[in-house]
């Protein structure tokens, strides 16, 4: 197991973020710590200890017998064949979405949208067959209203569904490329591959409204705007994957402020994907590369990440798509510790491996319950640990690489990309895949 741990880049004081300086560490805890106190079995946290954790990972779904286990008789297997009653696999997910207790995932090698209900124990295709078909979809989002928006990159269209799952109508833009997509009141806001902007659609009507940026490297341009996202008070946030870089745009389209780079240390990105925003502003980032999530404020300041590749509970292979479940708490509350207080869901989709759709809850410690408590229940985990940008710059000037374990955390600054400790890309990770279709 990835014993690699690293202390919090956060301290959280009620609803307020107050940055701390923390230490980047290597050691694993003590054997008596790694056996849960209570109750029994074994939690992922993040930050780990001695700061107060703000994430446990709770489960993954990959397939419809992960939502209710399949019995097939033998007569159902005489009558129907050995497949009758298989279960439904996740093949590979992308964007995702969750709204009163169901989740959507775009598969797109299985060409549809897969809704696994968690109240009802059913699992759903949508979008396999008739007008509504199909063929690559990649993002997809849903409104207050329940209508289900979903971004098909071979179509050159976004396909809608009404709250019931049925389909309602398309459209978009001829030649487009639509990558991810984000409701705020009337408006849907969608990134275009092709055009390289966002564009801005009625969500009711489809008609065109206008569109956000330009194609370029400059404040409020991009190079290949990816994931997308709207937070409480309406403004925008872009991924940029060719530019390594975010941008926050006001709810009129004006550029407002942009965070990080390409780099190999928390605060900058190697390879962003989509990206969701919470309603207390809290805005998270999935880096492909580092296989991790990276979380900010609604300044741009670096708050904490969590994730990484390995093989500890939560651990990300090749992540891609990611969604805030406010309300979804109470649906796991037999499999988060009792010390721990959910107060969102956060779920991120892999690529690979056995856990497509990883959900984590995001909350506080309980009153009543140490630290201690619940890092005795806990197993090391990573958030993919480096080192600062400027310290290996300096070490490779010096001919040699630094340690992780050596390396401190430094505090984000109050303006620009902050620093601190990093998810480094692996090298003996499998390929990123190709991003959705271009051609």
């Amino acid at each position: 197991m990835n014993t690699t741990t690293g202390r919090g880049l956060v301290r959280w004081v009620g609803a307020g973020l107050v940055a701390v300086a923390t230490v980047s560490g290597c050691s694993s805890a003590p054997e008596t710590n790694r056996r849960p106190a209570a109750p029994t079995g074994s939690f992922a946290f993040w930050p780990s200890a001695p700061d107060e954790p703000r994430i446990q990972f709770i489960r993954s779904i990959s397939s419809s017998e992960d939502v209710a286990s399949t019995k097939t008789s033998g007569f159902e297997k005489i009558v129907f064949g050995e497949d009758a009653g298989k279960p439904s696999e996740l093949n590979k997910p992308y964007g995702v979405a969750m709204r009163d207790g169901t989740i959507y995932v775009c598969d797109i090698r299985g060409s549809a949208l897969v809704a696994f209900d968690l109240n009802k124990k059913q699992t759903r295709l949508i979008g396999t067959s008739g007008a509504n078909r199909l063929d690559h979809p990649v993002g997809v989002t849903v409104a207050e209203d329940g209508m289900i928006y979903v971004a098909d990159n071979s179509r050159s269209a976004i396909v809608v569904f009404d709250a019931s799952e049925r389909y309602m109508t398309t459209f978009g833009v001829a030649k487009s490329k639509p990558a991810s997509l984000a409701v705020h009141g009337e408006r849907l806001y969608v990134t275009d591959m092709a055009s390289q902007v966002v564009q801005i659609f009625d969500r009711h009507s489809g008609a065109m409204l206008g569109t956000i940026g330009t194609v370029g490297d400059e404040d409020g341009q991009f190079r290949l705007p990816l994931g997308i996202a709207t937070d409480p008070a309406g403004n925008i946030w872009v991924t940029d994957m060719m530019r390594c870089r975010v941008q926050k745009f006001a709810p009129d389209g004006q550029f407002v402020l942009g965070i990080g780079t390409l780099g190999d240390y928390a605060g900058s990105f190697a390879r962003p994907k989509h990206i969701a925003v919470d309603k207390d502003g809290v805005v998270y980032v999935v880096d492909a590369a580092f296989q991790n999530v990276q979380m900010f404020d609604g300044e741009g300041r670096l708050l904490m990440a969590f994730g990484a590749a390995g093989d500890f509970p939560g651990a990300m292979n090749l992540p891609a798509g990611i969604c805030i479940a406010e309300d979804a708490a109470g649906l796991f509350a037999g499999q988060i510790h009792p010390g721990f207080d959910p107060k969102r869901v956060v779920l991120v989709t892999n690529q690979f491996g056995l856990t497509k759709v990883s959900l984590y809850a995001m909350g506080t410690k309980r009153e009543g319950w140490t630290v201690q408590q619940l890092a005795a229940a806990a197993v090391p985990v990573s958030t993919g640990v480096g080192v600062t940008s400027p310290e290996r710059k300096k070490m490779q000037e010096q001919g040699g690489q630094p340690e992780p374990s050596a390396v401190p955390g430094a505090t984000p600054p109050a303006a620009p990309a902050p620093t601190g400790p990093a998810a480094t890309p692996k090298r003996d990770q499998p390929a990123p895949t190709p991003e959705p279709k271009q051609n």
